[in-house]
């Protein structure tokens, strides 16, 4: 971790609601050289603009970051898409049971105008997000420009899950939340109330969320809870085997990582998702403790990669969407690999120059606004709604 009294460690810099606070405003996170040169320059004006000032959350303990989570998090109402109206929000209550609680699942439903091209139907097909936040941060709100174009540009329901996060709720709580979520849309009582047509359900999510979704995609296959159409996995966590517990200091210690991952090697320092923020991800999450860690990131709940062949066959389809300067590219790649050998149906597309929530920055990026409309033509096809480009 980085030091937490206030400085950067090197330059003395005092820093005051999460920037950075010297003459000249000085940057506390440069871009890394080892990446430089590989990133988007828009990528690198948004990161400079917003972050290279800013302290992340994983370079404070997480008492710190808990007490005052604003001065940690990445703005990025300020990249985010403009706001995109729907039909109509609801939000509901779902009862989990590991252990008991409850959670909220929010429903987005497409305006009249938007269904209009479809032909007459009683009920929607709908695409259940998952948010990402390393299973320790997000909610119901990250996700919430997505969801909105989503459900206009497919157009379907989006229903969008508020799984409980760690500390305080660890691995396996959260898949366990998020099939509690899936269990209840696809319940014809609830299916019958929403009008969902729950043979056509699709289920997808951003990094912590794309690994929610890859493992219930895997459940779904084991249980009758549906039969899903299509998984969309984006820049997903799908192997947590290989983070270390410390995370590499240089280099020459990232090139010496044990791990079948390039990716984490030549992108150990990349912008927004170093593997230090992996670690502090994932401690909370899998087990401070070797052993826990250990046995936790080897369930195939936490990475969906452990799978055996047996219970990949027939799985549904993947439709991968994953940033190049992301140390998370390699599973992707490796996901996609086996899906396809397999014969289970796999699109896999890498965005050049992009870096881990490049998705979440559609409002400056073009290359966002591709991954919204992607992800859509992804949903329209497994839908039944046209024919896949």
């Amino acid at each position: 971790m980085a030091p937490t009294d206030g400085t950067d460690g090197t330059s003395g810099v005092r820093e005051a609601n999460g920037l950075a606070k010297s003459t000249g405003d000085a940057i506390i996170n440069p871009i890394h050289p080892s990446v430089e040169d590989k990133l988007d320059p828009k990528v690198k004006e948004i990161y400079n603009k917003y972050q290279a000032r800013r302290l992340r959350a994983d370079q404070v303990t997480y008492a710190e970051f808990d007490a005052d989570r604003a001065r940690y998090i990445f703005p990025r109402d300020k990249v985010a898409s403009p706001f995109c109206p729907v039909g109509s929000v609801t939000t509901h209550t779902v009862p989990v049971s590991d252990p008991a609680g409850q959670i909220a699942v929010r429903l987005y439903r497409p305006t009249e105008a938007a269904l209009a091209a479809l032909d007459a139907q009683e009920k929607l097909p709908v695409y259940v997000n998952f948010h990402g936040g390393g299973f320790v941060l997000g909610g119901l709100d990250d996700d919430d420009p997505l969801c909105r174009q989503l459900c206009q540009a497919t157009p379907c329901i989006v229903a969008n899950v508020a799984y409980r996060l760690a500390p305080e709720f660890p691995h396996p709580t959260p898949v366990m939340d998020s099939y509690a979520a899936l269990q209840w849309l696809a319940d014809k009582d609830t299916a019958d109330q929403l009008s969902i047509d729950a043979n056509r359900i699709a289920v997808g999510g951003l990094s912590a969320g794309g690994c929610l979704a890859a493992v219930l995609a895997q459940m779904a296959l084991k249980t009758d809870v549906c039969r899903l159409v299509l998984q969309v996995l984006i820049v997903p966590v799908l192997d947590a085997r290989s983070v270390p517990l410390e995370a590499p200091k240089d280099t020459a210690e990232a090139a010496a990582l044990d791990t079948p991952y390039e990716s984490y090697r030549s992108c150990a320092f990349a912008p927004m998702l170093p593997l230090e923020r992996l670690v502090w991800f994932y401690r909370p999450w899998l087990g401070e403790d070797a052993a826990t860690h250990a046995a936790n990131a080897a369930d195939v709940r936490a990475s969906p990669m452990v799978a055996a062949n047996a219970d990949l066959v027939g799985v549904a389809p993947a439709s991968m969407h994953v940033a190049e300067i992301d140390p998370l590219r390699s599973e992707a790649e490796a996901y996609h690999a086996r899906l396809t050998a397999l014969e289970v149906p796999s699109q896999i597309k890498i965005y050049k120059g992009m870096v881990h929530p490049f998705g979440q920055w559609d409002g400056e990026l073009p290359q966002g606004r591709e991954l919204v409309v992607d992800i859509a033509t992804a949903l329209k096809a497994a839908f039944g709604m046209e024919k896949a480009e």
